[in-house]
């Protein structure tokens, strides 16, 4: 019988999902269970090495403070599967593997039998004075913007996740119109890029944010960053974009892109975001380089 360690986010998505209920549908489909809220402490890290793989019930950031453990991992040490039951807001990380977030948790669990294991690349992102690390994205200009700006805006009126994306998105428009142009200068693996941008992210997925695909090229385990960026001349075009998104249209937007293996950039923005954190700008020029193989996650067979 295969092991299972439940990693739960109580507070996660729309509902308050009981661990007494995820617990008797994992172990009905005929697997040992034990269970470990991430609200709770740490405690689950002495235990993660008993289980054939990981269950992250929970959304982005639950799956992004689980990886940052099994992350420091050393290279000998048994790699750990994770598998998502997602029940966060945006869900960008089960959306790039392909776990279907409108699926009822019976059904995830029912179809890990036929899953296979799915390499993830992490971001590294470091300076002089600190490491950190991304599985989304991390970068400059909007979308720190939109961080800061959440967590004050006022929510009185969202009922549930798709309430919440739709004003993430009203706030974003907003502040397409009036930011700052930002200037930048990366050197990107043998080439350098520089100018004034509204949004710089370095994508390891496909979208970050309220659901907005930057990077549909992206894939998980490829050795590679998807940068891109949107530049002051963009300004109306991109929040017209947004406004059509707004309003339920299936629209595109022809973001500048590149790859590269290895980047230094240096701007001057006022704010930066790791994955779906807000942090202050490092004091120093940022490297960020991928880490590749470092991760597997169980995805759909299809």
């Amino acid at each position: 019988m295969e092991q299972a360690i439940l990693l739960h986010n109580p507070g996660a998505g729309d509902e308050d999902h009981l661990k007494s209920d995820l617990i008797a549908l994992i172990e009905q489909e005929g697997y040992a269970c034990v269970y470990f809220s991430v609200k709770n402490g740490d405690q689950w890290i002495h235990q993660i090495d008993q289980a054939d793989f990981a269950v992250v019930a929970g959304g982005d950031g639950t799956v992004r403070g689980v990886a940052k453990e099994l992350v420091k991992r050393n290279s000998l040490e048994k790699k750990i599967p994770i598998t998502i039951l997602p029940m966060g807001t945006a869900n960008n990380l089960s959306i790039a593997l392909g776990i279907d977030s409108t699926k009822k948790n019976l059904d995830h669990i029912k179809n890990w039998k036929n899953t296979k294991r799915q390499r993830f690349d992490v971001g590294v992102i470091k300076n002089a004075d600190s490491t950190d690390f991304f599985l989304e994205g991390a970068g400059y200009g909007v979308f720190p913007h939109l961080i800061q700006k959440m967590e004050s805006v006022d929510k009185s009126k969202v009922e549930n996740a798709k309430d919440e994306l739709k004003l993430a998105l009203e706030v974003l428009h907003e502040i397409i119109k009036t930011a700052k142009a930002e200037k930048y200068w990366i050197k990107a693996d043998d080439k350098i890029y520089e100018g004034k941008c509204l949004l710089l992210e370095v994508m390891n997925i496909q979208s970050v944010g309220p659901n907005l695909i930057l990077s549909p090229e992206a894939v998980t385990d490829d050795g590679l960053f998807n940068v891109v960026y949107v530049d002051e001349t963009q300004r109306s075009d991109f929040a017209a974009f947004i406004k059509k998104r707004l309003n339920g249209e299936e629209v595109t937007f022809d973001y500048k892109t590149f790859e590269a293996k290895q980047l230094t950039i240096d701007c001057e923005s006022t704010y930066m975001h790791i994955d779906d954190e807000l942090v202050l700008p490092l004091k120093n020029v940022a490297i960020l380089e991928v880490r590749e193989n470092v991760l597997e996650f169980l995805v759909p067979q299809s």
